[in-house]
């Protein structure tokens, strides 16, 4: 049993056992102080001495709260030089050998008896017999109202209180372990009473083994902890109930677990059985029993808050033990909680179930709070510590006379190993890229804060077991490495690793020195990133940019990495052979994001096999590494190529910089860079660089240091497989044009970037630098304050409940974004077709492109928001007018995301307007969001990269339904091959290409029929479009064949007919567009979705059949293609439905609002001292 779980449950089974009669039987005590030398001796009570100090209980059993403060008060014991020995009347079988049955006691007047008190039991007579001086230690006894009346538990609760009046003069002295007991004890009579927590030696559990599966097992979902046994008094009742309002504000997954016995048929544990039915909580309560030490210490670590509603706790040890291992505490201040806790935890006086569970969500979300709550904790955890308690034990002692063999200064007590300070925690001893950046951080750290900061061994995958030959070679590491530990209850743990974990670290605040290379991350990581981590220190401001489009929404800081290892590496020859002449450099795993492709055909077309240059490629193998096959076809393609060498071989360190000093550039076309250590490390050499113009390399490769490649955005295509992730491809011509510049220009040219770089690298890039933007970083997130953050007041400037493409957007996202963070305020069109009738949160401020903003402007003014958001569409507002939105949020320091539906120029006589006119305006956006790679490399080409973001458009995520049920639904017949169209009715749309490709498809199919789900839009356009789809069904014969549906339907009543489709198909012919919303609805559907092959498509990928065309016969042609061959009509299916996993609105919305707030904290916090 565990501690509150209860103790006195052990005892109870087992006096059922043995409940004989008992008599009480006067006895003679021998005082521990006469009261003759209390009166007379004014320096205090004779000493004398004590041969042993014993303990007895009546209960004893595994993991039980009184049997573990036995064992503990039995060390302390004889670390003072007493004999100590354990007493019970029950010994549980695995307890035989370290704890004595009673009857064996066979002490005298020189011993001492501590007599533990928890609940009643059947040995007054022996107690009273009792030969050797006794203190009692009263650990509170459960008020019999508790519990039922035919309960034993009421019969002992009563007898045992009725015992404390019996043995009361028998006592020498009292040890309460808490201020209530001790009051309780006063109010009997008691008068020489102490109160000393002799339940918990705070250090010895935190450093005691724990199951660590366990906690692994639990670590993906966030547990609300209660230790206690199943009983009425505990209020497992009033957890529940919260646990049910929780569910129904929490975002995110979690888990309540109840560690304690129970009796499966015991009428408290069925009620609580039967409430989590009603409230069908099943799969969130669970009961985990009685447990070992191991398990109890494992459901600790696992936990992110312990919440006790408990009526009665006489001191409530699981309390302590919670605080002890950084769990945040919110209790009801009943009984003796508000003293066991002591000023920490969070107490609640009021169990009301909704105020709980927000209290609740509130330190579970915010790290802020968590931080200040355990940072109490840790003050009163200190007051159970060895050392404390030690000192409490000699005071009470000397008090009562006794000599003391061996006493022990509080000073020097042993109170366990201190906390680090910092830390870090990955790989560190190999010559992998994050060992060496994880070991230099600690090094630099650790000359800022000396002895204390630890390393420790871990992966992504889990924790390793380092190799102790290469960490003894390396000088230094071995101290870093001996003072860390696994759950080390850092002040600052970081973390550099792959996969990236973070979900079991375990410090006041959690970094992960963080490095990516392309624009898109798993949403399941930064999930776990919001939830666990307190900033990202990031390697470059690309990555910081990523991790913030990606919606992470604490505080990122661009912390860089250090260079300055390179400089106490010792050079050591390479043997190899080196190329002639003017020798480029490239050294990289040659994974394909390292552009090694590029830069050999930028190499063969910029020199040949007459110019005295060579190109020397270092790499190493690796399953992606296929640069020698690439070099072969190199030169069957260039018979007259410039000379290649390939060192395909792992070298040590001193190699490397032997590479360095004798070659002449350096050159790395990547596609993708986190920081770019190689490139830093030749500029540090003075190598002139050569690279692309985009990546983490950029902090420090700039036109004034480096020459820069120009690049275009392409889909990444690495291993990750993450949809919509865009890399840069670097341009052949325009890499071998610098390759030719570096070659041709003369050393003063090339001497003087060079030595600006090192300048750039000397004052900004070494580890100690680094190791201070982490101190910058820590102090700016320490600055924080809890619960600050409250709701974010987001004005969202767009049409809206409306037949409009962008108010259906607009509707999605807003509705996904989570109500206890943002406070909406829609800013939206005059608009009269209204769908249905406003909300409060919509104020109609502006017309369309041809009018002004000053109202929309007043408005922004009177709600004072924390940011915007706005949707663009040429047709709402004008260049002038969009840039003075833009400006005026700058202006007043709010952040502003643009979301673009089109940036395509628009030339036509209603309209003439392009991005071009406002780019200065645009760059004063926080961000540019878009849906196409088109649009992103037009605005790259715009300059505006630095600010532009693929934000993919959002889909349904819908359960598929039955198809023959849905045809049966429509009268369609159920073996016919039916076809479907979906959106509005607009020219553009290709409905009249389609209704024809349908005619030609008819002869080889009869049966065939054609849903057009697409509704009229309140334009002249749809009118026209929708009579000329009338007279060409008419003309050709199909009105059996086709139903138009032309009526503006709810959702539920479109997906009613797409439900029924084969096919989706999505014929557009050429649009300004970026993206179209309407083929989101037919992939939601879950049927296969056909499109024409033009960009507006080009996002969806490997999602979507394609047409060869866009004309009818295309059209025809494919369409009867994907229904003769099912197997490939079905082959979207599985991408389909993980692309809608991924591309889900809740997603789209978590994520932009993870970047809304986030941007909100970077206008909010001072981080001086990092890159910028």
């Amino acid at each position: 049993m565990r501690p509150g779980v209860e103790h006195a449950g052990a005892e109870f089974s087992l006096n059922l056992m043995h409940n004989g009669a008992t008599a009480a039987v006067a006895s003679p005590n021998i005082a521990l102080q006469s009261t003759s030398d209390a009166t007379n001796s004014r320096q205090g009570p004779r000493s004398r001495r004590v041969r042993a100090i014993n303990q007895f209980h009546s209960g004893s059993a595994i993991a039980d709260a009184v049997t573990n403060s036995m064992f503990m008060i039995q060390a302390l014991l004889r670390e003072l030089g007493f004999e100590s020995e354990i007493f019970a009347e029950h010994v549980a079988p695995e307890l035989v050998g370290r704890i004595r049955y009673f009857r064996e006691y066979d002490g005298s007047a020189d011993d001492v008896m501590l007599l533990h008190h928890s609940m009643g039991h059947d040995q007054d007579e022996w107690i009273l017999s009792l030969p050797c001086t006794t203190v009692l230690i009263y650990h509170n006894i459960t008020p019999e109202s508790f519990f039922d009346e035919r309960s034993p538990f009421r019969h002992y609760s009563v007898k045992g209180r009725a015992q404390l009046d019996t043995f009361r003069e028998h006592f020498a002295a009292a040890i309460a372990v808490s201020d209530l007991n001790a009051q309780e004890l006063r109010e009997r009579g008691y008068e020489k009473v102490e109160t000393i927590p002799l339940l918990i030696d705070a250090a010895r559990i935190r450093t005691t083994e724990w199951n660590d599966a366990l906690v692994q097992e639990q670590s993906q979902v966030s547990t609300i902890l209660f230790v206690g046994r199943v009983s009425p008094n505990k209020a497992h009742r009033d957890i529940v109930e919260a646990a049910a309002q929780l569910r129904a504000i929490m975002p995110s997954p979690f888990q309540v677990t109840f560690v304690g016995g129970y009796g499966e048929e015991e009428p408290y544990y069925l009620e609580l059985r039967k409430l989590i039915d009603e409230l069908e909580l099943g799969e969130i309560v669970r009961f985990a029993g009685k447990v070992s030490d191991a398990d109890l210490y494992g459901w600790y670590r696992s936990a992110a808050l312990f919440l006790c509603l408990s009526d009665h706790e006489g001191f409530g040890v699981p309390l302590i033990e919670a605080m002890t291992f950084d769990v945040p505490v919110i209790a009801y201040a009943s009984s003796n909680i508000e003293s066991t806790l002591g000023g920490a935890g969070l107490l609640v006086h009021d169990k009301h179930p909704q105020a709980v569970a927000a209290l609740a969500r509130a330190v579970l979300e915010d790290r802020a709070l968590r931080r200040a709550v355990i940072v109490e904790q840790r003050k009163r955890v200190r007051q159970f510590e060895r050392p404390t308690l030690l000192d409490q034990l000699q005071r009470f002692l000397r008090k009562e006379g006794i000599e003391i063999p061996r006493p022990i200064a509080a000073e020097t007590a042993d109170g366990g190993v201190p906390a680090l300070r910092y830390q870090v925690e990955g790989p560190f001893e190999t010559s992998y890229s994050l060992a060496l950046v994880n070991r230099e951080l600690a090094f630099a750290l650790d000359r800022a804060n000396p002895g204390e900061v630890g390393l420790f061994a871990t992966e992504g995958p889990g924790d390793y077991a380092p190799d102790t030959r290469r960490i003894a070679a390396i000088p230094g590491l071995p101290d870093l490495v001996t003072r860390g530990s696994k759950r080390s209850g850092a002040d600052v743990v970081i973390r550099d690793l792959y996969p990236p974990r973070v979900h079991d670290m375990d410090g006041l605040f959690n970094f992960l020195h963080f490095a990516w290379e392309e624009s898109e991350l798993p949403a399941a990581w930064v999930a776990s990133f919001n939830e666990n981590l307190d900033g990202i220190a990031a390697t470059s401001a690309f990555v910081a940019k990523v991790a913030r489009d990606n919606g992470f929404a604490g505080t990122i800081a661009n912390v860089g990495l250090g260079l300055d290892h390179v400089a106490r590496t010792p050079r050591r020859e390479y043997r190899g052979t080196l190329g002639k002449g003017f020798r480029f450099l490239h050294v990289s795993s040659c994974f394909p994001r390292k552009g090694v492709d590029v830069l050999l055909d930028a190499f063969a077309k910029a020199f040949t096999a007459r110019d005295d240059v060579s190109l020397i490629i270092k790499t190493f193998p690796n399953p992606h590494n296929t640069v020698a096959e690439q070099i072969a076809a190199l030169r069957r393609r260039y018979p007259d190529c410039p000379e290649i060498v390939l060192i395909d071989a792992d070298l040590d360190a001193g190699e490397i910089v032997d590479l360095y000093h004798r070659c002449h550039a350096f050159v790395a076309p990547s596609r993708g860079e986190g920081f770019g250590l190689p490139m830093g490390e030749a500029m540090w050499f003075g190598l002139p660089v050569i690279t692309t113009a985009f990546g983490g390399q950029t902090d420090f490769c700039t036109d004034e240091t480096a020459w820069l490649v120009d690049y275009t955005f392409e889909g990444a295509k690495s291993h990750l497989g993450l949809f919509d992730s865009v890399w840069a491809e670097p341009s052949v011509d325009s890499l071998a044009a610098q390759l030719r510049a570096v070659h041709a220009a003369t050393d003063d040219v090339r001497r003087a970037k060079a030595e600006r770089g090192r300048a750039l690298l000397e004052a900004a890039f070494t580890w100690d630098r680094c190791a201070a933007r982490f101190a910058a970083l820590e102090t700016a997130v320490g600055a924080i304050e809890p619960a600050s953050s409250g709701r974010t007041r987001l004005a969202w400037i767009s049409s809206w409940n409306t037949k409009c493409g962008i108010a259906t957007y607009s509707s999605f996202l807003v509705a996904g974004l989570d109500p206890a963070q943002f406070d909406v305020r829609v800013l939206a069109s005059r608009d009269p077709a209204v769908i249905v009738a406003d909300g409060p949160e919509v104020t109609r401020c502006w017309t369309d492109q041809r009018g002004r903003v000053d109202e929309l402007i007043a408005t922004l003014e009177q709600c004072q928001p924390d940011a915007i958001v706005l949707q663009h569409n040429y047709g709402f507002f004008s260049m002038e007018s969009t840039a003075r939105i833009v400006e005026y949020a700058h202006a007043h320091a709010i952040p502003i995301v643009v979301t673009f539906h089109s940036t395509k120029d628009v030339d036509t006589p209603e309209l003439r307007a392009s991005l071009s006119e406002i780019v200065e305006a645009l760059r004063l956006a926080d961000r540019l969001l878009v849906h196409g790679l088109e649009d992103l490399n037009r605005l790259r080409a715009l300059g505006l990269a630095g600010n532009a973001t693929l934000f993919p458009h959002g889909v349904h995520a819908r359960e598929a339904t039955d198809r023959l049920a849905s045809r049966a639904a429509l009268n369609l017949p159920a073996d016919a091959p039916v076809i479907a169209t979906y959106g509005f009715l607009l020219p553009h749309k290709g409905l009249e290409e389609v209704i024809d490709a349908f005619a030609l498809l008819l002869p080889e199919m009869p049966e065939a029929r054609l849903l057009m789900v697409n509704a009229l839009y309140p334009v002249a356009d749809s009118e026209t479009v929708a009579q000329r789809c009338s007279e060409r069904i008419k003309t050709l014969g199909l009105g059996d064949s086709v139903r138009m549906i032309t009526e503006f339907l709810p959702d539920r009543e479109s997906f009613a007919y797409l439900d029924a489709a084969d096919l989706i198909v999505f014929a557009y012919q050429d649009t300004a567009e970026s993206a179209s919303g309407a083929v989101r609805y037919g992939i939601a559907a879950n049927r296969p979705v056909a499109c024409t092959p033009i960009p507006i498509f080009d996002d969806l990928g490997e999602m979507v059949h394609r047409f060869s065309g866009t004309d009818a016969h295309a059209i025809s042609d494919s369409l009867g293609e994907l229904l003769r061959d099912r197997a490939l009509l079905g082959s979207k299916a599985e991408a389909q439905a993980a692309w809608i996993r991924a591309r889900s609105w809740d997603e789209m919305s978590a994520r932009l609002g993870g970047m809304v707030r986030g941007l909100v904290i970077e206008r909010s916090i001072d981080q001086d001292g990092l890159i910028k």
